[in-house]
C-alpha cells in the first residue's frame, strides 16, 4: 500500500490531458469557417470536407464534448486540493473566490474587449456578426461579471461575444456551489453527490449550460473519491494496470468505431428493426446521446482515473514543455474564437475565397499564431495581472493566499 503522503503533490498527467484539450476544441470549432451567413450550419460534419477529417473524425466530432473533460478535472482537482481546507476553515471564501477570479478573469477580460471590438468591424463587412449574436450591451454587462449563462441572457446558446466563455461562467457558478457544499462538509459524502450527478441530467434539460457543468464537475469528484479510496490499498498496482489496460482497449475501440463505424451500422440496423416508426434521423439522434453519454460518462472519467492511479504508482513524468502548454490551456481556449473572428475579416477584407479554410495548411497555421500568442498573453500579461491581484487581495484576507491554482 502507498500512503497518501507519498502520493502526488501534483498531477502532471492531468496538466498533459489541459494541454491537450484546447487543441481539439479548435477542431470542433473549425466548423464555423463553413456556416451560411456565418450562423447556420446547412450540412453535416462528414460533408464539409474539414481538414484531414478521415483521419481525424473522432475528434471533429467528440470536440464539443471536451469541455465536459474541463469540468471533470476541474471536480477532481478541486475535490483533491481544496475540499479539505474548506471543510476545515483552512481557507476562506475571499481567498478561495481571489484565487479562482485571478485565474479566470485576466484573459476573460481581454478576450471580451478584442471581441467587441471586432464583432463590429465584421458586421460593417458581411452585414452580420460571425457565429456568436447578442453583442449588445446587456451581454457585455453580462460577460463583465461572468454571469452570462446565469439565466440572465436572452438566449443561452447566442449569449453574446466570447461565445466558448460559457464555461468560464459555469464555472463561476460552479466555484460557490462547491465552496457551500464543502464548507456544509459534504465533500465526503459520496451518496449526496451520486444523487447531484443522476439529477444533473434533469437540470441539463431545463438549463443545458449549467447541468453540463455540475454533471461533469460532480462526475469528476466521485474520480477522486474513487482515486481516494484505490490509493489507499495494498492492491493498487494491479488495480492500477488493470486500469490502465481498460483505457487503452476502450480507446482503441472507440478510434476503430469511428474508422469503420461498426457499432453505428449495427444500432443503426436494430433502431429500424425496434423502432421503424422513428426515422433515420431519430435513429442517429439516438445513437449520438448513447456515445455521447459514453465519452462523458465512461470514456473521460476512466482516462483521468488511470492518469492519476499510474502517476501514483509509477511516478510523475516531468515534460517542461507540456507544462507550460497546460498552463497557457485557458489563454488557448479563450483566445481561439477571437482569432477566428479575425481570421475571416483578414480574408474577407483581402478578398481571399474562404475555401482556404478547407485547407489542412490553414488548421495548422492557425495553430503556429495561437499557441505562441497564448504563451506570450499568459506569460507577460496574466501572470504579472495574476500576481499583482493576488499580492494586492492577500493583504485584506485573515490568512496569506496560497500559492496553487
Amino acid at each position: 500500500m502507498i500512503p497518501l503522503s507519498s502520493c502526488p503533490k501534483y498531477f502532471f498527467g492531468l496538466d498533459a490531458i489541459r494541454a491537450i484539450a484546447p487543441l481539439v476544441v479548435v477542431m470542433t470549432h473549425w466548423q464555423f469557417f463553413y456556416y451560411t451567413d456565418d450562423f447556420v450550419l446547412n450540412t453535416s460534419l462528414e460533408n464539409l470536407h474539414l481538414p484531414l477529417y478521415p483521419y481525424l473524425s473522432m475528434f471533429y466530432n467528440l470536440a464539443p464534448l471536451v469541455v465536459d473533460l474541463f469540468f471533470l478535472l476541474s471536480g477532481f482537482i478541486f475535490f483533491w486540493f481544496y475540499s479539505k481546507k474548506i471543510a476545515t476553515r483552512e481557507i476562506s471564501l475571499g481567498n478561495f473566490l481571489l484565487l479562482r477570479f485571478t485565474r479566470l478573469y485576466p484573459i476573460h477580460l481581454i478576450t471580451l474587449i478584442v471581441l467587441a471590438i471586432l464583432q463590429p468591424i465584421m458586421y460593417s463587412l458581411n452585414g452580420h456578426n460571425f457565429i456568436v449574436h447578442n453583442n449588445d450591451p446587456w451581454h457585455f454587462f453580462l460577460h463583465v461579471f461572468l454571469i452570462q449563462t446565469w439565466g440572465f441572457e436572452k438566449t443561452p446558446a447566442l449569449n453574446g461575444f466570447n461565445g466558448p466563455s460559457w464555461s468560464a461562467s459555469v464555472e463561476v457558478l460552479l466555484y460557490l456551489i462547491f465552496f457551500l457544499f464543502c464548507w456544509l462538509k459534504l465533500h465526503k459524502n459520496k451518496v449526496i453527490i451520486v444523487a447531484i450527478v443522476l439529477l444533473a441530467p434533469v437540470m441539463q434539460y431545463i438549463y443545458p449550460m449549467i447541468g453540463q457543468g455540475v454533471y461533469s464537475f460532480f462526475l469528476g469528484a466521485l474520480a477522486y473519491h474513487i482515486y481516494y479510496w484505490i490509493a489507499q490499498k495494498s492492491y493498487l498496482k494491479k488495480v492500477t494496470n488493470v486500469v490502465i489496460v481498460l483505457t487503452i482497449l476502450i480507446w482503441i475501440f472507440s478510434f476503430a468505431e469511428y474508422a469503420f463505424s461498426f457499432t453505428r451500422n449495427g444500432s443503426m440496423i436494430l433502431l429500424q428493426k425496434f423502432l421503424p416508426a422513428k426515422g433515420a434521423v431519430v435513429h442517429t439522434r439516438l445513437f449520438d446521446i448513447v456515445r455521447n453519454t459514453f465519452f462523458r460518462t465512461v470514456m473521460s472519467p476512466i482516462t483521468l482515473l488511470m492518469t492519476a492511479l499510474a502517476e501514483t504508482t509509477y511516478g510523475s513524468l516531468k515534460i517542461k514543455w507540456i507544462m507550460t502548454l497546460a498552463n497557457t490551456s485557458l489563454a488557448m481556449y479563450l483566445l481561439h474564437f477571437p482569432l477566428m473572428v479575425l481570421s475571416v475579416i483578414l480574408v474577407d477584407s483581402f478578398g481571399i475565397n474562404r475555401e482556404i479554410f478547407h485547407s489542412a495548411y490553414a488548421l495548422l497555421s492557425f495553430y503556429a499564431v495561437l499557441i505562441p500568442l497564448s504563451l506570450v498573453i499568459h506569460h507577460y500579461i496574466e501572470v504579472p495581472i495574476q500576481q499583482m491581484l493576488r499580492k494586492k487581495g492577500s493583504k485584506t484576507t485573515r490568512k496569506p493566499v496560497a500559492a496553487a491554482a
